[in-house]
């Protein structure tokens, strides 16, 4: 049994506080096997982080058990809905909330407090997404918990469906440290168990780097009195709203500033700091590298025909690019001092932020998605072409068609840390994913999923196999029972095919015609499976050499039948009988019609609840059974089966359970050649879980 602790923090360090990134997280991760534990006190954090390590945990391939140890708040609360297990010892708390930030960027226009909520929607709906998969509820009404800023001890969680126990024997430690007082709703023996010291200007830095906007600078230095001599004084006063009176939020800070004169140079951002400047110093947060910022220093260098691996050295180190470009005109020491957070840490996050939010543009292009995270906002309005061309630090033009395809081949000749080949190949996979989820086949409502662990053949337990208990005797003797030995087993398939993005796509940069060829492989691919299922399906031998339904097995009517009452009850009154190896009555109960094409309507028919003038006119099985229809049966035959105790299983590889892409050949002369590769796995269980009634003579 493995065991990580999440403490402190989500993705930074805002108080000198303990902290844990999504990176660090991965590294734990990574190679690890088996049964997992985490354990989580958190006060929160950035938003982004809090996403990527849910993604991280939620891809372990064994059983995640979350343990809040103290408290799971904002971002931290998200990471612990990962676990397939989440418990709560007596005292722990769990908050839900929207992201939200004190500042907004730009001079605070109409535009820029738009594009600010629009930022805060997008974190908004992916957290609901998540808390509502976790509850069973509605986005909607996540989103309504979320905004009532909800707090939660263990049975209101367990309660809400976001907590799987509540141990009311351990109990839980101290919350961890964390200015509980951004939080408007926070209890008071929250605020007063911070452990941090308070700071206004600090704190809205930290509700700003949360939700990934540019934190607020200290305010703009202002001339002395060229009379008198003497610093002008400007008052500063910052409210935040808050649902409790005795919150005392409000603040005055008073502050002297002094002149400042800067050299702003065209279509580059302005060096934030000099050595000149008495207030450089003070400067001792941890600097936030972006994609935003990561995309801004490159272009920065591009403009100055600079190398690639100069922009990915300011990147490496930490810094903005308003620092990267006083460097570069050499205006003081100091512009690149670079914060206590490890070097190596921001390196490795912004790599990873700048591939996925390359990712999601594209796959958001492909699919036409106007709702993007705030890190692919950038990239929105690239061409492929010229993501490619920012990944290899390009500098040259990219009009013609030669210039597009001598782009795309330096991409694939490419190391960089970039990658685009693999950027291009992860949002592909993103865009095939999205298509075949949409995608609804049949077989997986009469079949039950079973993933392989390898392509071994899986031994199957059939229904009533298992053994039937047995009084215990005088002197407390147990008698033992034994598994019956069926024999069936499921097999797992690798089945794969050959696609090309052309050359033209990739000149023309249609994305269209990419979202058309992904959208028929999204389809077809659901399909398949349809079509392979079936074809075994319905056709399948059991271990004892017999079809799963034979007149030996008693799921075979004698002659085929129209859907009516008498047939119906028949079939169901053969299930009902079937015994388990040990002689016991299963009284399996039907809940599936499948039918074909040819007798849908019928079908249809027979299960819709009509008003019955007389007792005689009465339909028993209206509101018991589901009607499925697959195109598969092609004749009048029809069947019924038991959503408990199912015929078949059906089942991919862990960890595998989608198509995928691989690229053999990235962006050669003649485009961009993949393979799609597809396990998938079909087996028959138990034929007491069915009955057919055959085609009509």
């Amino acid at each position: 049994m493995h065991e990580i602790l999440l403490y402190g923090t989500v993705g930074s360090s805002f108080w000198d506080e303990e902290y844990f990134t999504a990176q660090t997280v991965r590294e734990q991760l990574d190679g690890l096997s088996g049964p997992l534990t985490i354990r989580i006190n958190s006060g929160g954090g950035i938003a982004t982080e809090g996403q990527a390590i849910y993604t991280a945990i939620k891809n372990y391939p064994d059983t995640v058990t979350i343990v809040i140890d103290g408290i799971a708040a904002s971002a931290a609360s998200l990471i612990a809905m990962a676990g397939d297990e989440i418990v709560m010892p007596l005292g722990a708390i769990m908050m839900i909330h929207d992201p939200a930030s004190w500042y907004v960027g730009g001079r605070g226009t109409e535009d820029d407090h738009t594009a600010a909520a629009k930022s805060l929607a997008v974190l908004a709906n992916a957290y609901a997404a998540i808390y509502a998969t976790r509850a069973g509820i509605s986005k909607a009404q996540a989103r309504e918990i979320m905004k009532a800023e909800t707090y939660y001890d263990g049975p209101t969680a367990l309660e809400a469906g976001f907590a799987t126990s509540a141990d009311d024997v351990d109990e839980a430690s101290a919350p961890a440290a964390f200015d509980y007082r951004i939080y408007p709703k926070a209890p008071k023996t929250l605020r007063m168990a911070s452990g941090v010291t308070p700071d206004r200007q600090r704190d809205q830095s930290v509700m700003a780097t949360m939700v990934g906007t540019t934190p607020p600078k200290k305010g703009p230095k202002m001339a002395k009195d060229k009379i008198t001599g003497a610093k002008p004084k400007a008052q500063v006063t910052t409210a935040v709203e808050g649902d409790e009176p005795d919150m005392d939020l409000e603040e005055e800070t008073t502050a002297e500033v002094e002149d400042e004169t800067t050299a702003v140079e065209e279509d580059e951002p302005e060096a934030s700091e000099s050595e000149d400047d008495p207030d450089a110093d003070d400067e001792d947060e941890p600097v936030a590298v972006d994609g935003l910022e990561a995309l801004a220093i490159i272009r920065m260098c591009n403009r100055r025909n600079l190398k690639g691996d100069v922009a990915e050295g300011f990147i490496a180190r930490g810094l903005t690019c308003a620092q990267a470009t006083a460097e570069l005109n050499k205006k003081g020491k100091d512009v690149t001092k670079i914060s206590r957070a490890p070097t190596a840490r921001i390196l490795r996050d912004e790599r990873e932020t700048r591939r996925v939010a390359m990712s999601t543009a594209i796959a958001a292009q492909i699919g036409g998605t106007s709702e993007v995270p705030v890190i692919a906002r950038p990239f929105m309005d690239m061409s492929l072409v010229e993501m490619a061309a920012v990944c290899i630090g390009h500098t040259g033009p990219v009009r013609t068609a030669g210039q597009r395809m001598q782009v795309f081949m330096n991409a694939a000749a490419s190391h960089t840390t970039s990658d685009f080949p693999s950027i291009f190949q992860n949002a592909l996979n993103k865009s095939l994913l999205d298509r075949y989820t949409i995608a609804a086949p049949t077989y997986r409502e009469v079949s039950k999923k079973k993933n392989f662990r390898d392509f071994r053949p899986m031994p199957l337990i059939r229904t009533g196999d298992f053994p039937t208990l047995q009084p215990v005797g005088e002197g407390g003797e147990i008698k033992w029972g034994t598994f019956g030995a069926s024999g069936e087993t499921a097999v797992l398939q690798s089945y794969a095919v050959g696609l090309t993005v052309s050359r033209q796509m990739l000149i023309n940069d249609d994305i269209g015609a990419i979202d058309e060829l992904l959208s028929n492989y999204g389809d077809s691919v659901a399909m398949f499976e349809e079509r392979a299922f079936y074809q075994y399906a319905l056709k399948a031998l059991l271990s004892d050499g017999k079809n799963i339904f034979h007149a030996d097995h008693k799921n075979l009517a004698a002659a085929g039948s129209d859907i009516t009452t008498e047939s119906v009850s028949k079939a169901r009154a053969a299930m009902r009988k079937h015994k388990s190896d040990g002689g016991q009555n299963l009284n399996i109960t039907p809940s599936i019609l499948l039918v074909g094409p040819d007798m849908e309507t019928q079908a249809e028919m027979f299960v819709a609840a009509i008003t019955a003038t007389s007792a005689s006119d009465v339909n028993p099985f209206s509101g018991k059974l589901r009607v499925i229809v697959t195109p598969e049966i092609d004749d009048t035959s029809w069947y019924l089966l038991s959503g408990a105790n199912p015929v078949w299983t059906h089942g991919f590889l862990e960890g595998g359970e989608a198509p995928r892409l691989r690229t053999e050949e990235p962006f050669g002369t003649q485009g961009f050649a993949m393979t799609l590769e597809h396990d998938f796995g079909v087996g028959a269980v138990d034929y007491r879980g069915g009955f057919k009634s055959p085609k009509k003579a």
